[in-house]
């Protein structure tokens, strides 16, 4: 998000860009800091588990506002829609619920990374449709099947402003990749 602020900075209407990307990064750091401090909680501190690199290894790759936005917020963000919400609740029927208040947090705010990105692809998409700007704007090698998660929110994803339409496009969009190929459940949440 950093690194978007300094090559993006000059765009037109930059400062309200500017402003959502770091209101979209004081939530990811204050996500990293609850996870963090319940992770220590359970006995255990940050970097005693592996993570992988594979968020990393597109930025690099994103050229335009437009791809940073359909990366990041209409993919990236939007699938976190789902895995949130879906942790928060396996958590729930564990009777973990400081991780799943935790993750329900998280899933809040991730309505309004996906919104922010809505917002603005709206705004530049001139007369295409989202669902094809975005797919134009989509950095190589991912495709929608990362936007989606185990279960599919619709009705959360209604609430970040992506139409049915869009939403129709996404949930239906199948490639050949085995990790996103999985079967995706529709739920609407409340």
């Amino acid at each position: 998000m950093a690194l978007a602020i300094a090559r993006f900075h000059k765009i037109p209407d930059s400062k309200n860009f500017i402003k959502g990307i770091i209101g979209a990064m004081k939530d990811e750091q204050k996500h990293l800091a609850l996870y963090i401090e319940r992770i220590r909680e359970l006995g255990y501190d940050f970097g005693d588990f592996p993570v992988n690199d594979f968020f990393w290894k597109y930025t690099d790759k994103i050229k335009t506002p437009s791809e940073y936005l359909a990366l990041i917020s209409l993919t990236f963000e939007s699938a976190n829609l789902d895995f949130a919400y879906f942790y928060a609740k396996k958590f729930e029927e564990i009777e973990d619920f400081k991780t799943s208040k935790i993750m329900m947090e998280v899933y809040q705010d991730e309505i309004s990374h996906v919104k922010f990105g809505e917002h603005f692809m709206g705004q530049w998409k001139g007369n295409s449709d989202l669902w094809d700007y975005y797919m134009e704007n989509l950095v190589f090698p991912i495709t929608p099947a990362r936007a989606k998660g185990i279960n599919f929110d619709f009705e959360r994803r209604i609430h970040a402003g992506l139409d049915s339409n869009f939403q129709e496009s996404l949930l239906n969009f199948n490639d050949e990749f085995q990790i996103t190929n999985r079967k995706c459940n529709t739920t609407l949440n409340h």
